[in-house]
């Protein structure tokens, strides 16, 4: 077994030919494994290119509900698939934030934003519509981890495994979201 939370929760079940079963349920939306997998590479490619890689923290600044709750759950997952360290406390060697239209921006740090649709997220800040199709072309590999090495400022690799592993699929989005730390 690859110790990853992303490999442990969505390429191991793809391999053991359960891609398009649900893994999580977001109101009336209901994600196989497969589709799930789509976006968090796609997301990962994009967070790779922006400098998140193996310890690097990336911060996940999403207001928690249901418009934000699927979104967190994707960039949660395409972190951990590189290594990265997903926290929600402002971190200044983040490279990136992951966040909405609507929150602060930080002075130094590039901002992936996730905005309204329908409305152009304005420069410099990047596009998360934009960016995940851009991300499609170059989707993000998992990264092996050893046990011991951070997912979040709180947890090791192998202890998020047993938290995620611990509870049926399919999750409940905001449930996830929790399990996942972001």
């Amino acid at each position: 077994m690859t110790p990853n939370v992303c490999y442990a929760l969505l390429d191991a079940a793809i391999i053991g030919g359960r891609g398009e079963e649900p893994v999580v349920v977001a109101g009336t939306r209901v994600w196989s494994h497969a589709r799930l997998l789509e976006e968090v590479a796609a997301l990962g490619g994009v967070l790779r290119h922006l400098g998140v890689g193996v310890a690097v923290p990336c911060v996940v600044d999403l207001e928690p509900g249901p418009a934000n709750d699927l979104d967190a759950v994707v960039a949660a997952l395409a972190i951990a698939r590189l290594g990265g360290v997903v926290t929600t406390q402002p971190d200044a060697s983040a490279p990136v934030v992951v966040t909405a239209a609507s929150s602060p921006a930080p002075s130094d740090q590039q901002r992936l934003v996730r905005g309204e649709p329908g409305t152009p997220v304005p420069e410099p800040d990047l596009d998360w519509v934009v960016m995940i199709r851009a991300g499609r072309t170059d989707p993000a590999a998992c990264e092996v981890l050893t046990p011991g090495a951070p997912y979040s400022p709180d947890r090791t690799v192998a202890e998020e495994m047993a938290v995620v592993e611990g509870h049926p699929t399919p999750y409940d989005v905001a449930d996830l979201r929790r399990m996942l730390q972001a």
